[in-house]
């Protein structure tokens, strides 16, 4: 992980005003609260969550992490949620100083996450994968990723025994599948090739697997006649670009859910600050859902009930949903004493409607500023 990258996350929870959490709701009324995690060492900081049911859940991060020691500190951490609580589990063999960033799973026998060493910048990365079993894990060989370069994942998303590492490397989308013991790079679309004497452009920032030959990626892309959000899909057999209808908009797609193909949701936003777009589409056609009041969306999960919830980011965490009467936005819980929070990530439980939401909170009375991971969830009571 980059050293701009933590900087950037210092500097912005420093800066953004506190919000209170909402009060715990009684009787069978939904409500998002903080959960209790295991103690940690900060700097703390969970990037990603997935859940396969109502037992089986992966919080994975980094801890003991220092902003003066910035090369020497900093080890993974992946907490595990059991159906009661969650609690530290067994970790992957590392080597050197990993952080965690991605987690996905198809089962409580399958699960992977994605983890890289402490980069100094963007030439440096170095991509490595492992895969829980239900007993142990190893570590999967991932060539493109184990030398020092210019390739950045972003997402993982895995369903029945294919896993899918997504991002780019330049202005090059990437696109790696797992199966039948192997990695292989599929082709990207001919329109984020270069070619015609312009610079083509893609970048893959999320992915979704609902089936092999089902599989779809959100970002953004620009070449001759287009520049704007867009999603991607692979059919079993090529990627192909799927424009949403908003050419012309400095807008990247940067989360995508949905209960099938049939019926996804998909959020992003602007490194401008010039708001956001949420789209929901049943594959075919695409409708802008406006009315989001926020300017960062970082993640994005779908309830069994459909209904979609988004992570708001800035000027202060929210979580919002949609409804026949619009967005409602609740203000993200904040531990006691801390200025604010940040959420990364949210996942759906599979069958229900709980949401998990993982991300860090300023430990305060710590100078330099330090964080400490969270765990959100909404769920009845």
């Amino acid at each position: 992980m980059s050293v701009r990258r933590w900087s950037a996350v210092a500097f912005s929870i420093a800066v953004l005003a506190g919000v209170a959490g909402p009060a715990a709701a009684s009787g069978s009324v939904p409500t998002w609260r903080l959960v209790p995690i295991p103690q940690n060492k900060a700097t703390s900081n969970l990037w990603d969550v997935a859940a396969v049911d109502t037992r089986n859940a992966w919080a994975v991060g980094l801890e003991g992490y220092h902003p003066d020691q910035q090369y020497t500190t900093g080890d993974p951490m992946m907490l595990r949620w059991n159906g009661i609580r969650w609690s530290r589990t067994s970790l992957p063999v590392v080597r050197g100083r990993v952080s965690f960033e991605r987690v996905a799973a198809s089962s409580a026998k399958d699960v992977w996450v994605k983890g890289s060493l402490r980069a100094s910048d963007i030439t440096d990365n170095v991509s490595l994968v492992w895969r829980y079993d239900g007993r142990t894990w190893t570590e999967v060989p991932y060539p493109p990723g184990a030398t020092p370069s210019t390739l950045t994942i972003r997402d993982l998303s895995v369903v029945d025994g294919h896993a899918w590492l997504v991002g780019y490397r330049g202005n090059t989308p990437v696109f790696h599948e797992w199966a039948a013991g192997s990695w292989r790079e599929h082709q990207p679309p001919t329109e984020c090739v270069n070619g015609g004497g312009f610079v083509n452009f893609c970048q893959i920032n999320a992915v979704k697997a609902f089936a092999p030959d089902d599989v779809w990626a959100a970002g953004n892309g620009m070449w001759n006649g287009y520049m704007g959000p867009l999603l991607f899909h692979w059919d079993g057999t090529a990627w192909r670009v799927v424009e949403i209808g908003l050419n012309q908009q400095q807008v990247s797609l940067q989360s995508l859910d949905g209960l099938s193909s049939k019926d996804i949701w998909a959020a992003g936003d602007s490194d401008t600050g010039g708001g956001n777009v949420v789209v929901r589409g049943d594959g075919t056609t695409w409708q802008v859902v406006g009315g989001l009041n926020t300017q960062r969306t970082p993640g994005l999960a779908v309830g069994a009930n459909g209904a979609p919830w988004v992570i708001g980011g800035y000027p202060q965490a929210t979580f919002n949903t949609h409804g026949t009467g619009g967005w409602t936005a609740t203000p993200a819980p904040v531990p006691a004493g801390a200025w604010s929070a940040a959420y990364n990530s949210i996942a759906a439980v599979p069958g229900t409607n709980r949401m998990i939401a993982v991300g860090y909170a300023d430990l305060p009375g710590t100078n330099p500023l330090l964080l400490q991971a969270v765990i959100a969830d909404y769920a009845t009571r």
